[in-house]
This record gives structure tokens, C-alpha cells and sequence, in this order.
């Protein structure tokens, strides 16, 4: 009995296991060669591509590393994986008050007592001056005209375009942009041509110098009276 079954256990070589010593103890030197050949692998063989399967199945990063967090044996594991019950810490999720004001956090074993404080600067309960039409005149140009191009349809546009037309700024109705007549302070070398205007580039946000000279484009401004803010007699 001892003799047939002397050589019963699987040797492992390589992923191959060697049965040969079940048959019979007479054949355990040849078997003993046969694992001892399978189980050297040489420089530059699958040795390295089992090693890589192998650090992927094992190890706590592996899939044998999923087993600890499935049977939830680690409890710091699972609070890192599955997370916290707050209904086990004493919350109580149907309430309608706010939980963050008793609610000291996951990892605190005291409940909070009060808020965070909390300090506005007083700008924040400043009350601005509301906006009269005479604050207009006192406005930069490119004030005035964010407020004709991003209040359309308002009534501080139509103070605007007259602001600015006071200022000797004319709007072009078909090309929608604003022209003035150029003078020698809007041009760098104060060489102005005759007839030569700069118009406001809402691209750029910039006074530009404009190009075309020879073109009338004086008779495409909106007349000034059209701009005149009126109000119906009661």
C-alpha cells in the first residue's frame, strides 16, 4: 500500500501538475525528472506573463483582494468601500429640521454644537443710490455704452443714446454702431482728414479710427430729435 501510493502528491511545475507517482513507486526517479525539467524554465519563457497573472489574482489590489471587502470581515475596509449608515449614528433622515447643525460628521463622536460663524463684510448691507438719469452725464463713455448694448429695450437705454448724443456721438441705423467726428485729441499723431470719423468697436471695446474718409456716412445717423427721451402729456 505505502508503495503504490508513496509518490500520491501533485507536483507543481510550471502550472503543470505530475501524476506519474500514482501509478507506482517504480517510476518515481523518471517522474522525479520529468518535474525537475518542467518546473526550470529558461530566460525570456512565460515565466514572466504567469508572474503578472498572478499579481493580479492575488494580493490585497488583486481579485482575492475583493474577498475580505465581499465578506466584510475588515471593518475598515468596509467603511472605506461601502460606507457609513448615518441612520447607525443616530440620524434620522426623515426629519424635516436641517441635520447639519447636530451633525458632527462620520467620524466624530460629538454632535455639533452651533454653526460655524460666520461674518459679512458691511458692503454687504450697503444699499446703493438707485440709478437717476442725472448720474449719466457723470458715466465714462464705455459705461454708457454697456448700458445701451446690455439693457435693450429699457429705459436707461434711451437716456444713454441721448447722453451720448450730447456727447456729439451718432448711432448709424443700418450698420447699428456708433460714429462721432474725429478730432485732433482722438487720433495719436492728431493728423485729422477731413470728414474722417472713429467709431466705437463693440468687438474690441475701443474707439477706432475709421477708414473709409470718402464715404457720406452722415446721412444714415438717427436724427437727434428721435432720441429725445419723451414722455406722453397726461
Amino acid at each position: 500500500m505505502d508503495g503504490g501510493l508513496g509518490g500520491g502528491v501533485g507536483v507543481v511545475g510550471g502550472n503543470n501538475l505530475d501524476y506519474t507517482g500514482l501509478v507506482g513507486g517504480g517510476n518515481n526517479q523518471s517522474s522525479q525528472t520529468r518535474t525537475n525539467a518542467t518546473s526550470t524554465q529558461q530566460p525570456g519563457s512565460s515565466s514572466g506573463s504567469t508572474g503578472t497573472a498572478g499579481s493580479a489574482i492575488g494580493g490585497d489590489y488583486g481579485l482575492l483582494g475583493l474577498l475580505s471587502v465581499i465578506r466584510m470581515t475588515d471593518a475598515d475596509r468596509n467603511r472605506l468601500a461601502l460606507g457609513s449608515d448615518l441612520t447607525v449614528l443616530g440620524l434620522n433622515l426623515n426629519s424635516n429640521d436641517n441635520l447639519y447643525s447636530t451633525f458632527g460628521g462620520p467620524f466624530s463622536d460629538k454632535p455639533a454644537t452651533r454653526e460655524p460663524h460666520y461674518q459679512l463684510p458691511m458692503c454687504y448691507y450697503m444699499q446703493p443710490p438707485a440709478l437717476k438719469t442725472g448720474h449719466l452725464s457723470k458715466f465714462q463713455l464705455e459705461t454708457l455704452f454697456y448700458i445701451f448694448y446690455a439693457l435693450p429695450k429699457d429705459v436707461l437705454q434711451a437716456y444713454a443714446a441721448q447722453e451720448l448724443y450730447t456727447r456729439d456721438w451718432r448711432y448709424h441705423v443700418e450698420s447699428k454702431v456708433w460714429f462721432k467726428q474725429a478730432t485732433p485729441s482722438d487720433v495719436p499723431n492728431g493728423n485729422v482728414a477731413a470728414g474722417q470719423y472713429i467709431y466705437f468697436d463693440i468687438n474690441t471695446w475701443e474707439r477706432r479710427l475709421y477708414g473709409n474718409v470718402n464715404q457720406n456716412i452722415a446721412g444714415g445717423f438717427l436724427p437727434e430729435e428721435d432720441v429725445r427721451v419723451k414722455f406722453p402729456s397726461s
